[in-house]
């Protein structure tokens, strides 16, 4: 998270004032909860983001797998013609 030691040191002497040495490490305790929490979301979050990005390039890939599915079908039928035309001259 980019904290350093002397931020953390000043947030412990922080939450010691405010909140008291008794109560101060149950707070510590659910705070270190809340911050697991949010990073396993933002993990699920990150995953979901991955997940559907990959998705959507299998889906543009099999657009372009089509696309030259096409391609080679028109090659396909240009190259019969021409054997056609040749064949036609050859008997001739």
């Amino acid at each position: 998270m980019g904290i350093g030691m002397g931020e953390i040191i000043v947030v412990l002497i922080i939450g010691f004032l405010v909140v008291g040495p008794e109560d101060l490490p149950k707070v510590a305790r659910t705070l270190a909860k809340c911050i697991k929490k949010i990073r396993s979301a933002m993990k699920e979050l990150t995953k979901s983001f991955e997940e559907e990005i990959a998705a959507e390039e299998i889906k543009e890939t099999g657009r372009d797998i089509k696309g030259l599915n096409a391609e080679f079908e028109r090659v396909q039928q240009d190259v019969l013609r021409h054997a056609s035309d040749v064949k036609a001259t050859i008997k001739d």
